[in-house]
């Protein structure tokens, strides 16, 4: 027999009593290991329910647009997506294709350019020496090759994962939510769907702010950078809207190809490349964060830029991409159960039956 001391009283555990908490215990560190095995299978369900609500919204503005209804408004919202990119790729694909495959040999040349620049002098060379370190011996190529071939074929299957995951889902909800209600107590299972609703509106109105910010940024790069006659100016300002969407990380990593290309031209171009980024993103910041704010999601500057670095250092790659909606969500939960003390509001029927995933 065992004894515990609980809020000053001497409380006897029997042995199975004492047992079945050992257990419990147990079961909920076994529970942490199988999700830190797994979670990089969690992270791309998340980014497919993530793709499963803007094909949702898509949806329902078609509804609200067009008599169809239903599954019929996914189907055609599919289609119409598969139909702009199929017109897309036909219309200006040898355009694009061949705008990226100079670019890849801009930036290529542009880095030969500034390293050859760099070792022409002794601090140069030392900096050189320090980050990029000797050159590769002969098996080097090969192992690049089977490491490209490697990532490629990862990204392949996690590609695969979150479309088909976004299909399940935006198709139809329903079994999964009825799935989840009967895994939970009778207690909870309302509460829970309640919380699930307020994430997902969370989610739709973050999601249509950073689709604006992505549009304005492309747009104001690619015509900054045609003004400037930087070269491929359209396929850059093409890389910059879609690397919007990746907090911090990814403004950085747009401007670097714009700036190798630009110094390969002149280093005065470069610097003026520089002017145009730092222009853009803090017209982004200041003006164009806080406009879209009103009626999305407000998240503190300070909270996205540790939630990158946390969700880096725990997940990799994925975990940056990623950080700000998870970000949301976890603010929505933190608000609805411990500031609001209650639940969300009861879920329309519509956000029951067809916008939850």
């Amino acid at each position: 027999m065992e004894v515990s001391r609980d809020a000053g009283v001497m409380v006897k555990l029997t042995t199975a009593e004492f047992a079945r908490r050992v257990l419990i215990a147990l079961a909920l560190l076994g529970l942490a290991i199988v999700i830190a095995r797994v979670i990089d299978v969690l992270l791309l369900l998340f980014a497919g329910c993530i793709v499963a609500i803007v094909l949702r919204s898509l949806a329902s503005l078609l509804e609200r647009l067009t008599p169809l209804r239903g599954s019929f408004a996914l189907v055609t919202s599919a289609l119409l997506l598969v139909l702009l990119l199929a017109g897309f790729v036909t219309l200006f694909g040898w355009r694009v294709a061949r705008q990226l495959a100079d670019l890849t040999q801009a930036v290529a040349h542009a880095w030969d350019h500034l390293r050859a620049a760099l070792a022409a002098t002794e601090p140069g060379r030392a900096l050189l020496s320090r980050f990029l370190g000797p050159p590769a011996g002969g098996a080097a190529p090969l192992a690049g090759i089977k490491d490209a071939a490697s990532g490629t074929f990862s990204a392949l299957t996690d590609l695969l994962i979150v479309l088909f995951t976004a299909l399940f889902l935006a198709a139809d909800p329903r079994p999964y939510q009825r799935g989840l209600m009967q895994m939970l107590p009778e207690a909870f299972g309302r509460p829970v769907m309640e919380l699930l609703a307020a994430v997902i509106d969370a989610l739709r109105r973050w999601l249509g702010g950073v689709l604006v910010a992505m549009l304005c940024v492309g747009v104001i790069t690619g015509v900054g950078l045609s003004l400037l006659q930087v070269p491929l100016a359209a396929s850059l300002g093409v890389l910059a809207g879609l690397l919007e969407f990746v907090p911090y990380v990814g403004p950085i990593a747009s401007s670097l190809p714009a700036i190798l290309i630009a110094f390969a031209t002149s280093p005065v171009l470069a610097l003026e490349v520089v002017g145009l980024f730092l222009l853009v993103h803090g017209l982004e910041g200041y003006v164009l964060v806080p406009i879209i704010q009103r009626r999305a999601v407000s998240l503190p500057p300070a909270l996205g830029l540790a939630a990158v670095f946390v969700c880096g250092k725990l997940f990799g790659p994925l975990g940056v991409v990623l950080a700000h909606p998870l970000t949301v969500s976890a603010l929505v939960l933190v608000r609805k159960v411990y500031l609001d003390g209650k639940a969300a509001p009861a879920p329309s029927p519509s956000i029951r039956a067809a916008d939850a995933p």
